[in-house]
């Protein structure tokens, strides 16, 4: 009687038989995935070794996570083997299989992004260009069946010490324990865990906006001119240029920068400067950071430009158009990515240069795997804006938007800057483990060269204008590259921000924490205090002043924005809340875990309270009231019916099949119906430059010549390169009987160096009408 009482019931004999050597091959996977992932790094030169005390701690994770899940899966195993032998085993093997694969692509996703996957994978688009390997995580799959399959084998020699085992749900439930309190760094931490612990935190956090203001954001404007005493402004308004550069994170910039060596230029330049050491971008997704440091503006939950709301606000670009700046965008891409243009146009931006302006006089750069060419390389795009004339008389707001330094890093003669990459490791100055990473990743450096060579022609050539002397240059990074791993969480929002300016009383070094939302609020406080701008009574900017007394304000908050749907990082003060941690900074910005639950639950509560009003203000247009705002919003509105028919004829996102439609339309005569489609289509893509010349000719063909010719003529004058576009005003101005204009046109044809045949025909024709009315007028009148 009393071996039988030893003897486990038969389901418990089951778990110890079959289900322990289950979570031990899964637990074994798991740490051939841990290894992985350290010799991975190694390789790509971001570790100096894999065996470390990371992936030690990692294994303690792995430990935990083995424990939890098979602590989960006991009870699901017992009671389907009791449903049915050997019917747990067949499910929970495949549960732990999947697993396994979702770890290692989770794995696979850190080694190549360098940073951990949250909530945000539910937002994950093509143009951040992820690749999974699926071979190596193959590979461990079928060593963890070996290990399973020899171990249970083995079981049959040592069963007795495992039966001692039993309950094996408390050894389960103590190993999880256990590995509660380790530090966890995305480095070591299980990848699947941080993944469901974000989304629980994400789905628990109702996000709801339960405050008594209606416009939560709102505050009287009160100028703090601290940046002031820096600058000697002259009676004249300064010119401001600013220059903002996708990926350029503090590595590369500052005495202590790891990489300083590949930005010679800048960093020159920052020795003649205003230059904030500890700087942050309050995003760190590239897209975001333009109407941050524009406007201030909360991100919504896809970064402001993508919102599709319409949301009144302050920016640069509207207060200063307000005081008699022009104003101007350019950037070598698209502006239609993230709806810049949309933003662009609601502004009212004076001058967009982007893609569709350059003209066969400049070169693309090179098409990536799949086709695709981001755009111009920014040294074409400092050639095109100093090539353009100067009609407009007054200060000028130009902002400009880099993207040679964004993967796929496909920039011009990269040969010669991945040469002058290699010369540059090649000198004892570079430390070893940067070496290392640098010679694995040249590409990336040789961008990084590329762009701070053309930002340093830049303002060589700037300097021989009249107005250098009274222009302002404020040099910023969108965020850090995330190809680049950081030593910690706040590193991917590290970046330089650097002011020049010959109207500087001399150089600085500030130390003040300062961020992306600090631009606006300092600018115009600065321009105010010496030109008494027209400036708003109020305003909602989420920042303050660039220039403090102290290192930390304790009451300055830095809101955090990592990518889609992810605002999880927060500063408060000198606290930095990252996910579920929070630490403490010092004067240089590095990180030190406290302990203070005081600081911890006051600092989780702001957070969350700025996600629930950044969410409400931006869904509901309520960053500040219509009658406080600068934007005079000229868009069409549609009514119902009208929306239920366009999405009738187009219901997706591709707008070129829209305009397809819309040209169907007009050649079948539905003319009413095609410009209604191209309104919509134009208020989704302002910039979409087909559907407006189609609803130019449109206009031609009602014989509406008045409104024909003046949306031609902007189409001209926005697209000077764009061939359809002179040809289509040729027309209007041919059946209008206005053929003299087209002889000033033809100058534009020329100098900017089209060569049509179908455009020589038609201004010929434009020519012989001129003459003949000429004839005509002169006969009717008694000269002939």
């Amino acid at each position: 009687m009393q071996v039988i009482r030893n003897i486990p019931p038969p389901t418990v004999r089951k778990t110890l038989k079959d289900f322990v050597p289950l979570v031990f091959a899964f637990f074994v996977g798991l740490v051939i995935l841990s290894l992985y992932q350290n010799v991975q790094l190694y390789y790509d030169g971001v570790l100096d070794g894999f065996i470390n005390k990371s992936l030690l701690l990692s294994i303690l994770h792995q430990t935990g996570y083995t424990a939890l899940i098979a602590l989960l899966l006991a009870f699901l195993f017992n009671y389907l083997e009791n449903k049915k032998p050997d019917k747990g085993l067949m499910y929970v093997r495949k549960i732990f299989m999947v697993l396994i694969v979702v770890e290692g692509l989770l794995i696979t996703y850190y080694v190549q992004n360098h940073e951990i996957l949250g909530v945000g994978i539910f937002s994950l688009s093509d143009s951040e260009n992820i690749r999974f390997n699926i071979i190596p995580i193959t590979a461990i799959l079928a060593i963890t069946l070996l290990v399973f399959h020899y171990l249970h084998k083995a079981t049959a020699f040592f069963y007795t010490i495992i039966s001692k085992m039993y309950p094996f749900t408390i050894i389960l439930f103590g190993l999880f324990l256990a590995t509660l309190n380790a530090a966890k760094k995305p480095i070591n931490e299980n990848k699947t865990q941080h993944l469901i612990n974000s989304i629980a935190i994400g789905i628990f956090d109702f996000n709801t906006y339960e405050g008594k203001e209606e416009f939560p954001l709102l505050k009287p404007y009160k100028p703090n001119n601290a940046l002031g005493a820096y600058f000697d402004l002259t009676d004249k308004k300064p010119n401001l240029v600013f220059l903002i550069i996708e990926g350029l994170g503090s590595d590369f910039i500052g005495e202590n920068a790891r990489f300083k060596k590949f930005a010679p230029s800048l960093n020159s330049l920052k020795g003649r400067s205003l230059f904030w050491e500890n700087y942050v971008s309050n995003t760190g997704v590239g897209y975001a950071a333009f109407p941050m440091i524009m406007g201030s503006l909360p991100f919504g939950d896809a970064g402001f430009t993508d919102n599709e709301q319409f949301t009144n606000r302050h920016t640069l670009f509207g207060i200063l158009k307000k005081n008699g700046y022009t104003t101007s965008f350019n950037y070598g891409g698209n502006s239609a990515l993230n709806h810049f243009d949309r933003f662009l146009n609601e502004e009212g931006v004076d001058i967009v240069l982007d893609k569709n302006s350059f003209g066969k006089d400049y070169n693309l750069q090179t098409e990536d795997a799949a086709g695709i060419s981001l755009g111009y390389p920014d040294k074409e795009l400092f050639n095109k804006w100093h090539s353009q004339p100067n009609f407009h008389n007054g200060p000028r707001l130009n902002v400009f938007k880099t993207l040679s330094t964004k993967s796929p890093f496909l920039i011009p003669n990269s040969e010669k800057y991945i040469d002058k990459v290699s010369k540059i490791i090649s000198k004892p100055i570079v430390k070893e483990q940067s070496r290392k990473f640098v010679r694995k990743n040249k590409e990336i450096f040789a961008s990084i060269l590329y762009t701070d060579e053309a930002i340093g022609s830049f303002l060589e050539t700037y300097r021989k204008r009249e107005d250098y002397s009274n222009t302002i240059f404020i040099i910023t990074g969108s965020h850090n590259l995330s190809d680049i791993p950081q030593k910690d969480e706040l590193g991917r929002y590290r970046v330089p921000l650097i002011i020049y300016s010959s109207l500087l009383k001399s150089a600085q070094n500030i130390k003040s924490l300062a961020s992306h939302a600090d631009i606006v609020p300092s600018i115009i406080s600065l321009l105010d205090h010496k030109y008494k701008l027209a400036v708003p009574e109020q305003v909602a900017w989420l920042g303050n002043s660039l220039v403090s007394k102290k290192a930390f304000e304790q009451t300055k908050q830095i809101p955090l924005f990592r990518g889609r749907e992810t605002i999880q990082d927060f500063i408060v003060g000198n606290h930095y809340l990252s996910g579920s941690t929070i630490y403490e900074l010092n004067n240089d910005l590095e990180l030190a875990n406290t302990s203070d639950k005081a600081i911890r639950k006051q600092i989780r509560a702001d957070l969350r309270y700025f996600r629930s009003v950044n969410t409400y203000v931006t869904e509901n247009d309520k960053i500040l009231p219509e009658s406080q705002s600068f934007i005079t919003l000229a868009k069409k509105d549609f009514t119902k019916k009208e929306i239920v028919w366009v999405e009738s004829v187009f219901n997706g996102t591709n707008v070129d099949n829209a305009y397809k439609t819309a040209r169907k339309l007009a050649f079948d005569k539905e003319w009413e119906r095609s410009l209604l489609l191209c309104d919509y289509i134009l208020s989704q893509t302002p910039r979409h430059v087909d559907t407006e010349i189609l609803m130019g000719r449109i206009n031609s063909w009602k014989e509406n010549y008045t409104i024909s010719i003046k949306i031609l003529e902007d189409v001209v004058r926005k697209y000077p390169k764009y061939e359809d576009g002179y040809a289509a005003l040729l027309d209007a101005y041919y059946w209008a009987g206005t053929n003299e204009k087209a002889i000033f046109l033809n100058k534009s044809i020329l100098r900017n160096g089209i060569r049509s045949v179908e455009l020589v025909k038609k201004m010929d024709r434009a020519k012989n009408s001129t003459s003949k009315q000429t004839v005509e007028v002169k006969t009717n009148s008694g000269h002939i």
